[in-house]
């Protein structure tokens, strides 16, 4: 359709809407009009006092707006959506919770792998297949991404960490055998699960070395985590659904959310700055450790120059969005790990099966063996694909109005790439609920793109992976996992679900047992040293 046909349609439409407008408001007058007689309800009355000229003109303009913007949707042509209702769109119809399944149900409903969802000025876009999401994330990445990736965090510069994060992964292995044949819950194992990576990731970012749980810089830097998670749940903030509210002034009732969002802003400010400063102190007295901050800040100085201004502050918030994305992503997928060998317990005998091949029981595994272990790299694989530690996605927005498939995507629309059902679907995957790294065998099977797409791919994903297989062989390679019981000493076996109102993946609660596969390996992990040992490689 050219642009002068669009024109003529469109003023045909406002035309149309307007004459709506005169027929509605003249119906209202009718049904409310003024009561002439003195026998005339007080309900009547009532109405018409509140129902005046100004309350017509209102319901007139809403009423045209609305065929507006159904005839606007008509002649775009938008992906298929749900039922509409005037003001609120479709609204009713967005997901508030399991958002991922909420929304995989409403593509089976419409029979679309991409749907549409518009209410409160919010246009939603959500692809449920890997081509989609392949041809607009990554084929017309130029349009649906507005940010490039970090040469902070890129690959090759993390690599130059191995050593560093199998030392973290042995320090995990130290905690794990404290645990030695007794009953651990989900959320003891968490905390140690999740000190893995955030460890590693402020050793790597910052040169510094977490000691103890309770270490200062990791408790803030998960508060502003935690925060930043719920900023993103429709459930928490009623502004994430209808962003108008921005607007209103924080004096109004309701808008506490003001105050909440400066607190915290204030407070990842104040950890940016702080943790920033001290490598920078460390660098000053000549005592700070290989990282990747003190790598960058010493590029500036080697060309004459000192980092300043936005340079620097991207420095420092980028340090501090890589810990973020890396601790929930890594932890998630650590616990799901663990959940699918208590399911499924005849995987974890496999991949015990090579390791011992590989590795044997004389030492810990090493950066070195995971080329060599086939079966545990497709176990990591299916772990992706099985549990996606994100489900949703990261959003992306459209930059410019754009066509796909015949469908007209607006610009400013939020597009979501929906990797659960993706992984679901069983034109790809067979049995799409079953945990089975053997599907990996085949080639053609593609892997679930558990890190993103395009320009909006997790910059880490290299770091994540090699952090989790070590850690998964140091594992399965030294311990036993399996099912707690229960008092008539049956196994409690977990639920493969996951919890609810949460960005990334978490599983139901649960508890488990972990013990050394031998004497032998008990003592190997005993004689791991608790703190230092590493060479650093940068």
């Amino acid at each position: 359709m050219d642009a002068s046909n669009e024109m003529s349609i469109e003023g045909f439409s406002i035309a149309l809407a307007a004459i709506a407008a005169v027929v509605i408001s003249g119906v209202l007058r009718t049904c409310f009009s003024a009561p002439t007689s003195r026998g005339a309800s007080l309900l009547q009355y009532l109405s018409f006092v509140m129902v005046g000229k100004s309350s017509l003109a209102i319901v007139a303009v809403v009423s045209s707006s609305y065929m507006i913007h159904i005839l606007r949707k008509r002649l775009k042509h938008l992906p298929p959506g749900p039922a509409s209702y005037p003001i609120i769109g479709q609204l009713l119809s967005a997901p508030l919770a399991v958002e991922h399944v909420g929304y995989q149900r409403l593509s089976q409903d419409l029979k679309s792998d991409i749907i549409c969802l518009e209410f409160m000025g919010n246009t939603i876009v959500v692809l449920h297949s890997a081509q989609s999401a392949s041809d607009l994330f990554e084929k017309c990445s130029s349009i649906y991404s507005d940010r490039t990736q970090s040469t902070m965090v890129a690959h090759e510069e993390l690599t130059a960490f191995h050593a560093r994060q199998v030392f973290h992964s042995r320090q995990l292995l130290s905690r794990l055998l404290k645990y030695d044949g007794q009953t651990i819950s989900s959320e003891e194992l968490g905390l140690e699960l999740e000190r893995l990576p955030a460890a590693s990731i402020l050793d790597a970012t910052y040169g510094y070395e977490v000691t103890s749980s309770d270490d200062p810089f990791v408790k803030k830097v998960k508060q502003i985590d935690d925060n930043l998670i719920k900023s993103f749940l429709p459930t928490q903030f009623l502004v994430n659904v209808m962003p108008f509210l921005i607007h209103v002034p924080s004096w109004m009732p309701g808008t506490g959310w003001k105050q909440t969002a400066k607190e915290w802003r204030e407070l990842k400010d104040s950890v940016v700055e702080e943790m920033y400063q001290w490598t920078r102190t460390q660098m000053a007295q000549g005592t700070a450790e290989p990282s990747i901050i003190r790598s960058i800040v010493e590029s500036y100085a080697n060309k004459g120059q000192e980092i300043a201004g936005e340079d620097e502050d991207n420095v420092k918030h980028a340090g501090i969005s890589f810990f973020g994305a890396a601790t929930d992503t890594s932890s998630g997928t650590l616990l799901a790990f663990v959940v699918a060998m208590l399911l499924y317990p005849e995987t974890q005998r496999k991949a015990q099966d090579e390791l011992d091949q590989v590795v044997g029981s004389q030492r810990l595994p090493e950066m070195s063996d995971l080329p060599r272990l086939p079966y545990l790299n497709n176990l990591l694989q299916e772990l992706f694909r099985w549990q996606p530690v994100l489900p949703l996605g990261i959003p992306h927005t459209c930059s410019e109005d754009n066509s796909y498939r015949g469908y007209f995507i607006p610009k400013g629309a939020i597009v979501i790439g929906n990797a659960w059902a993706m992984s679901r679907d069983p034109n790809v995957y067979e049995n799409p609920d079953i945990f089975n790294p053997d599907r990996f065998l085949d080639p053609s099977v593609p892997p679930v793109p558990a890190f993103g797409w395009g320009r909006r791919k997790c910059p880490g994903v290299h770091y994540a992976e090699s952090l989790l297989s070590i850690s998964i062989a140091s594992i399965l390679a030294n311990f036993d996992i399996s099912c707690a019981k229960d008092g008539q000493g049956r196994d409690k076996a977990p639920s493969a679900g996951a919890s609810t109102d949460t960005l990334f993946y978490r599983p139901e609660p649960f508890s488990c047992v972990i013990t050394p596969r031998s004497e032998r390996h008990r003592h190997l992990v005993s004689e791991i040293p608790t703190q230092g040992g590493f060479v650093h490689s940068l």
